[in-house]
């Protein structure tokens, strides 16, 4: 309603009121006594009250007002549109008016939160008692509209509702009910029965705002009791003089259950009941604590900018606390009383430059790709494979990354004959690898963090990526970073063989030479390796996904092992045979290769598969197929101990005849990646 709609209302209301007046002076006339003219007094201004009902003035929340959402905190002194809205939304209900007329009345509203608002803002927390006082503990209301407040009214503010004319009796009744049945009425003769102090956050930096750093938790028995009084202290470790709180901290708050239930200014020098010792009281804090259920009050506080000496080391104490039963009856305890022993008990906190705990963290992401084979092409590059993905996390502050660096390995080739472009993806966004070549690969140095311009002698290339600030991250963002790979083509055989494997990892001294900027420069920590892939182009394939492993034990009082692998081969480009032979240790013309863990021991294997026998005592896997192989071995120690088996190879050839001459010449050696995920359990075997 409009200041002009309101003001047309109270006159048209006040004209209906004269009107009456007036006419009811005829009948006044022909009274007879004075309680009569009195009785027809009351029943006139009966009317007149009915008259401002039916004139809006107690109808619901207004259509002018809602629906609006608050945002922020407010109490005495704020001001801004978001304290007028606040008044009209309060003077829409008659419970909760913030003034009847003048300032502050309906239509009269001001930006400015002052007493008046203050008592009107409590009037909505008693009716709103079980959403609003309740959940934090509190008896009495605050007049503070804060987040409890803001979330009920935002509630209740979301549309426009009218107050229901045609509401009953019975409505009215439960109504009542439902505020009766959410007050917190103190009863008993309540005693201090525990005061236990928690530490929560240990290092708080400049600027931050409401860090909580102590739990105090009282609980009382034989009654329930009201706490009224907190005296907080805050003082320096060491006890130096020279360190003034006022000097150092913002605010220290209390809260419950998430909610600000009162703020001190700890900048303000004034604001200590003891200079010397940092002492804040907090009064009139009205906090319910039922009996036998432990209240947990938090101490927060929030930090300057800008501090002059840092970190230092600042306790907290809780050195009194005064409360009430529910006959009024006083009682305030110290550090040193019997029931409170461990009031007065110090948290100590580190207070720490803006930025000191900055970093970004590297993981290996559960989105790395286990190791595998990866089957290349002999003519054409073979691309977008990747061989790892990191978890990148920004811990403290927003980062800005400008260099990445990676390392990949290959074993059995030079990396640079076998990548052929390597880039890293984050965010969605793609960047390119520098040019690699021998003035920028090589080792990291340990004093500059950058790439010592020498060749490099294994088959390691560290990879730099100029990512020039276009990567930010978040404060507790948490990204992939992955790397992408195009292999080259094995050019019939002139540039890397079957069988080359290839990793990406980026361990210590990878990210001591990456460059992160926050607040300060950041050393990111942690480390990220990627499991081995191993490249095929023309062979087998024996797949990770495709093992099975199972131990037993035989003979008499368990003298023998039991162990079986079950594994796959699959044929690529061709078709490629493999001998009905299992031997212990290397044999170029067996068809697999196992070890044994475990103490000295006679062993025997054998080795089945679905695949055919074009040819007696080899199997044949046919182009693009895949056959199952069973490895079976036994074990026989020498005495008791624990053993397992681990199939350590594969040896295959171009033709049945091929185990018959030199290993590598007709024919190769597939070796199993990763090792532990062919190999059995241990199994106990009891010595004969």
């Amino acid at each position: 309603m409009t200041i002009a709609r309101e003001f047309v209302a109270k006159l048209a209301v006040a004209f209906v009121a004269v009107a009456m007046v007036l006419s009811a002076f005829a009948p006044a006339a022909q009274a007879q006594t004075t309680e009569e003219l009195q009785a027809m007094i009351n029943d006139l201004l009966a009317q007149v009250a009915a008259l401002q009902a039916g004139a809006g003035q107690d109808a619901g929340v207004s259509s002018d007002v809602c629906p609006y959402t608050w945002t922020r905190d407010l109490s005495t002194g704020s001001t801004g549109a978001d304290v007028m809205k606040l008044q009209q939304f309060l003077n829409a209900d008659p419970d909760t008016r913030v003034a009847v007329s003048g300032v502050g009345s309906a239509g009269m509203e001001t930006e400015y939160y002052g007493p008046a608002t203050a008592a009107a803002v409590s009037k909505m927390q008693v009716k709103y008692r079980a959403d609003i006082l309740s959940p934090a503990n509190l008896v009495n209301p605050t007049g503070f509209f804060g987040p409890s407040s803001r979330t009920k009214a935002n509630s209740l503010c979301v549309a426009a509702p009218v107050m229901d004319d045609d509401m009953g009796d019975d409505d009215m009744m439960d109504d009542d009910e439902d505020e009766d049945d959410s007050d917190n009425t103190l009863s008993g003769e309540a005693s201090l029965n525990s005061v236990s102090v928690n530490s929560e956050e240990s290092e708080v930096e400049e600027g931050e705002e409401d860090v909580a750093v102590m739990e105090l938790g009282v609980e009382f028995e034989n009654g329930d009791a009201e706490i009224a009084r907190l005296d907080v202290e805050l003082t320096a470790d060491g006890g130096n003089a020279e360190d003034e709180p006022w000097e150092v901290f913002e605010t220290v708050s209390l809260w419950i259950d998430g909610d600000m239930i009162a703020e001190a200014d700890a900048d303000d020098e004034d604001e200590y009941l003891d200079e010397d010792d940092g002492s804040i009281r907090f009064s009139g804090l009205d906090i319910f604590a039922e009996e036998d259920e432990e209240v947990e009050i938090i101490v927060a506080v929030s930090m300057q900018n800008n501090l002059e000496s840092m970190p230092e080391t600042w306790n907290v104490t809780v050195e009194s606390m005064r409360f009430f039963d529910a006959d009024g009856v006083a009682e305030t305890v110290t550090d040193g009383d019997t029931d409170a022993d461990e009031l007065g008990d110090l948290v100590e906190f580190d207070v720490e430059a803006e930025g000191s705990n900055e970093d970004l963290d590297v993981s290996l992401s559960s989105n790395n790709p286990d190791s595998t084979d990866i089957v290349v092409d002999t003519d054409s590059d073979t691309n977008d494979v990747t061989i790892l993905v990191a978890d990148l996390e920004a811990e403290d502050n927003d980062l800005e990354v400008d260099t990445f660096i990676v390392r990949v390995n290959t074993t059995g080739a030079s990396t640079t004959d076998v990548v052929d472009d390597i880039r890293v993806v984050i965010g969605g966004q793609s960047f390119d690898a520098e040019n690699v070549s021998n003035s920028n690969k090589g080792t990291i140095s340990g004093s500059d963090s950058r790439y010592v311009d020498n060749d490099v002698t294994d088959d390691a290339v560290w990879y730099v990526f100029d990512i020039d600030g276009d990567v930010t991250l978040e404060e507790d963002e948490e990204v992939d970073l992955e790397v992408v790979v195009d292999l080259k083509d094995t050019n019939d055989g002139a540039r890397y063989s079957n069988g080359t494997q290839i990793e990406a990892t980026i361990t210590s001294v990878e990210l001591a030479a990456w460059d992160v900027e926050g607040a300060d420069d950041v050393t990111p920590s942690g480390s990220a390796a990627g499991d081995t892939h191993t490249l095929v182009a023309e062979g087998i394939l024996v797949p990770v996904d495709g093992v099975e492993t199972t131990t037993d034990t035989s003979g008499d009082n368990d003298t023998l092992g039991e162990f079986e692998i079950e594994f796959e081969v699959t044929a690529v480009e061709g078709d490629f045979y493999i001998r009905e032979l299992a031997t212990e240790g290397t044999s170029a013309t067996t068809g697999v290769e196992f070890t044994v863990d475990g103490t000295s021991a006679t062993t025997s294997g054998t080795l089945s598969s679905t695949a055919d026998e074009d040819t007696a005592g080899v199997f044949t896997v046919r182009e693009g197929e895949t056959e199952t192989f069973t490895l079976r071995v036994t074990v026989n120690p020498d005495a008791s101990g624990d053993f397992r088996v681990n199939l350590t190879g594969v040896n295959y050839a171009e033709n049945s005849n091929g185990f018959y001459v030199t290993a590598g010449t007709d024919g190769d050696l597939y070796v199993p990646t990763p090792a532990q995920d062919f190999r059995t359990s241990y199994e106990t075997i009891q010595g004969s």
